[in-house]
């Protein structure tokens, strides 16, 4: 028995110091980690880093910060160390290079939503530190880009787009994450405050409010009419105590902390449709020279390519009216008048006293396509679409086309004497387009 436990005892010390060599080999052989590999943060899925939006919370990632004490715009840059022994020094050298810029425009990926290209940030108007220090046993290591805010506040309508490149290393360099293009909207470090607003169509006295501010952190609405005012981003609508004139104030602060602010005038008409215009729609009233589903204005005149449909029973063209949503104002474009409509006209003269007028119309449907200007105009007719805007007796036109918005469209002129105007449309059309034209109105 005891020569057994013996010689395992035996088997069992050669087993270790089998073991033990073993482990030493492997140790050895795992001492050489992978060499060190630097690369540039934020760049794994475009080398494109975008400062375009405005940070509104102070736990949002840092994109940028504003250095007020030294007016510089900075955006931090970053370089990381790949490795799994971090125990050295590393030593990285930055460099500008926008060769890849070019690249990325004809690829499109610099290419802004309204097809803008942007301008290389020029030399002078940023800094950074050309080398960065991994101290030893980290990974990251950061500097900031400066960018000049005065310079920017110049530019505000601009992009601009700055290559950095890590140039040289002491350790390996990871080639293919070296590069980030710095893609920066200058418009960012300036509050934008603007807004547009409509004439409520059952109130008017009352304004429908869009904000289409930029770059706003917060916002004050002053109405100018002895309202409280309103902090709201987006008030949607405000009622005015009167008819008149009111400048609304909109003031926002910015991302350096100062305040903007825009005044937009505001013109409470008082609507004198009735008082001047016959027939003006909702739903427009035929003439009934036929019966059936087409007929003329009742009140109103027009060349004779509107008449678009041949009546046998009275042995007529008639035109300009349509009983789509109990009436409207039509402009047909069919084989009977020759296909294609050319400067078709439907207008109304009347008398106007002096002052400033505001004239609109609501759209009812568009199908096809079509040029179109709604027009005001000194005397008894309307010119055709390319005398438009050489006209003298023009007062105001709006020119649409089939993408215009169904909502009302409006616009201001002013007589300095009494004196006849007329108003109305001229449309040209391609064979089977049609334009429908809700109301028309008129307020001063």
């Amino acid at each position: 028995m005891k020569k057994i436990v013996n010689r395992i005892l035996l088997l069992g010390a050669v087993a270790a110091m089998f073991s033990a060599c073993e482990y030493r080999d492997v140790y050895d052989a795992g001492s050489q980690y992978p060499n060190d590999k630097v690369y540039i943060a934020g760049v794994y899925e475009s080398v494109i880093y975008k400062v375009d939006e405005l940070i509104t919370s102070e736990d949002a990632p840092f994109r940028y910060k504003i250095d007020a004490e030294n007016n510089k715009l900075l955006i931090p840059l970053g370089v990381y160390r790949g490795s799994v022994w971090s125990k050295k020094d590393v030593v990285v050298e930055l460099g500008v290079d926008n060769d890849t810029i070019q690249g990325l425009i004809e690829s499109e990926e610099l290419v802004g939503e309204d097809g803008g290209i942007p301008e290389i940030l020029p030399e002078g108007k940023y800094s950074f530190d050309s080398e960065i220090r991994i101290g030893s046993g980290e990974d990251l290591g950061i500097t900031n880009l400066a960018v000049d805010i005065p310079f920017l506040l110049e530019n505000l309508d601009k992009r601009y787009v700055l290559g950095i490149k890590i140039v040289d290393s002491n350790v390996d360099i990871n080639e293919d994450l070296s590069v980030i293009v710095f893609d920066i909207t200058a418009g960012l470090i300036e509050a934008q405050p603007d807004f547009t607003y409509t004439i409520d169509e059952d109130d008017p006295l009352k304004i429908l409010i869009t904000n289409t501010s930029l770059f706003c952190l917060d916002y004050e609405w002053d109405f100018g009419d002895g309202s409280p005012a309103m902090t709201e981003e987006d008030p949607k609508e405000h009622v005015f105590p009167a008819v008149g004139i009111y400048d609304v104030k909109l003031t926002s602060k910015g991302t350096r902390g100062n305040l903007v602010t825009m005044t937009k005038q505001v013109h409470i008409w008082e609507n004198i449709t009735e008082q001047y215009i016959k027939n003006s729609g909702a739903p427009f009233v035929r003439a009934q020279l036929v019966s059936g589903r087409v007929d003329c204005l009742k009140d109103w005149d027009c060349t004779e390519n509107v008449k678009s449909t041949y009546n046998k029973s009275k042995d007529l063209y008639v035109g300009g009216w349509q009983n789509t949503n109990g009436g409207v104002m039509d402009f047909y474009a069919n084989e009977a008048t020759g296909g294609a409509l050319a400067n078709a006209k439907i207008y109304q003269s009347f008398e106007l006293p002096a002052g400033a007028f505001n004239a609109g119309f609501l759209p009812s449907r568009f199908i096809g396509e079509c040029d179109g200007y709604f027009v005001v105009a000194r005397g008894t007719s309307l010119p055709d679409a390319e005398d438009m805007a050489s006209d003298p007796d023009v007062l105001a036109f709006v020119q649409w086309d089939e993408t215009a918005e169904i909502t009302q469209h409006s616009m201001e002129f002013s007589l300095e004497a009494a004196g006849t105007v007329t108003m109305g449309f001229v449309v040209s059309a391609p064979v089977d387009s049609r334009v429908q034209i809700r109301s028309v109105s008129l307020s001063k």
